[in-house]
């Protein structure tokens, strides 16, 4: 009996686990495969030429202002490539990173950069998420109705999305 009263408390906390972390953000998979995590802000849109013309990297600076995995701090500043996936790009927009180090020569097009002039930029490695500030912080979310097609954009509150990250950074 007891054996049965334990599973059942641990399906119920694990439902809360997934309710607090959405299975469609994958959140545990996407923390464990991502170097870094983070809530950030967007200070700046860039390109980078280098090797007489023939690298150019758009990339933004993001200044940091809650990791959730990585060895950053609060107001550090990162160069991120990768924004263009996100719904919202304007200066001062926040946003929830999925980061993994950038290597000029796994992205298509950029065979003609010096990995080492790029070895501090990061790449955003999943979609997720533009934050909207406008009243809540809010996670601006779509699903996929098939592989070309998006639904309307809708807003998942950024609270408990947060508190499982910090929790899994422990």
């Amino acid at each position: 009996m007891f054996r049965f009263l334990l599973i059942g408390i641990s399906t119920i906390l694990a439902g809360c686990t997934f309710e607090s972390s959405p299975e469609r953000l994958d959140l545990e998979w996407n923390f464990e495969y991502s170097s870094h995590v983070l809530h950030a802000r967007l200070v700046e849109s860039k390109t980078s030429v280098t090797n007489d013309n023939r690298c150019n990297v758009d990339y933004s600076v993001f200044e940091v202002l809650e990791p959730f995995k990585g060895d950053v701090e609060r107001g550090d500043l990162l160069n991120i490539t990768g924004i263009n996936a996100h719904e919202t790009r304007e200066l001062g927009s926040e946003h929830l990173l999925l980061l993994i180090p950038f290597v000029a020569e796994d992205f298509t097009g950029y065979g003609d950069c010096a990995n080492q002039r790029y070895n501090s930029f990061f790449s955003i490695h999943n979609w997720c998420c533009s934050i909207d500030t406008t009243n809540e912080h809010s996670l601006v979310v779509y699903n996929m109705i098939n592989s070309e097609q998006k639904s309307e954009n809708y807003l998942l509150p950024t609270e408990p999305v947060f508190n499982f990250l910090r929790q899994q950074g422990k």
